[in-house]
């Protein structure tokens, strides 16, 4: 009876050793690689934020030169073709208006300002948004960038090239080492179409003539991991 035992101990050990072994051997039987893509464009959307300030003692009395300024500058905006859907003036910011005189501190009323986000998606708009806001006295324009509209196209697009630049690495890679590439056991996407929009600083902005979005990127990267037969 113990000689039966003891035959039945051993057999379980052998069959788990040799099922640990195959799985190891499985598991080293693969091979990871890393594709990436990039997609290459000309942007069509611009934007662009204006900041209008205003100084005084009664909040009132700001609040209504602020409410007149920021209607001359949406309706200029829309004179040169700007949707109104594409013009954001909600951020007001009220701030102590404090000087200082002879090492004393005196407040002297209120700083109002309002910030005005747009965007276009045509360039001569755009041009002429930004010629129509310089001649109005705006305080500062900033956060200029230029995006695309097709963004989610190109996403995919680069995100293709990212999965055939993997199968391709990863073929060249068992070629030269003479094996044979196996199916697909797992895929991960390590990056989500990171775009890299054009800038512009507010030096650039003072002439149409120099207005040049150039092209912008969408890269994607993928890890693939496929078996080795």
């Amino acid at each position: 009876m113990r000689i039966i035992i003891l035959i039945l101990i051993l057999t379980c050990v052998s069959q788990s050793h040799a099922k640990q072994s195959n799985s190891s051997v499985d598991l080293t039987r693969q091979i990871e690689v890393t594709g990436v893509g990039a997609v290459f464009s000309v942007p069509d959307r611009f934007s662009f934020s204006l900041s209008l300030e205003e100084k005084g003692r009664s909040a009132a009395d700001l609040n209504a030169v602020m409410t007149k300024k920021s209607t001359n500058v949406i309706n200029a905006l829309l004179k040169v073709g700007v949707n109104k859907k594409s013009l954001q003036a909600l951020q007001v910011r009220f701030n102590p208006w404090v000087e200082y005189s002879n090492q004393k501190r005196e407040q002297k009323g209120f700083i109002l300002t309002r910030t005005i986000n747009v965007t276009v998606d045509n360039l001569q708009i755009y041009e002429k948004a930004i010629d129509e806001v310089l001649k109005l006295g705006i305080t500062s324009i900033s956060n200029f960038n230029y995006s695309s509209s097709q963004s989610e196209v190109e996403y995919q697009m680069s995100l293709r090239q990212a999965l055939l630049n993997a199968k391709a690495r990863a073929q060249d890679m068992v070629k030269t080492l003479d094996l044979k590439l196996g199916k697909v056991i797992s895929i991960s996407e390590q990056s989500a179409g990171q775009v890299m929009p054009v800038q512009m600083r507010m030096q650039e902005a003072k002439s149409s003539s120099s207005y040049q979005p150039g092209e912008m990127t969408t890269e994607t990267q993928v890890r693939v991991v496929f078996s080795l037969e």
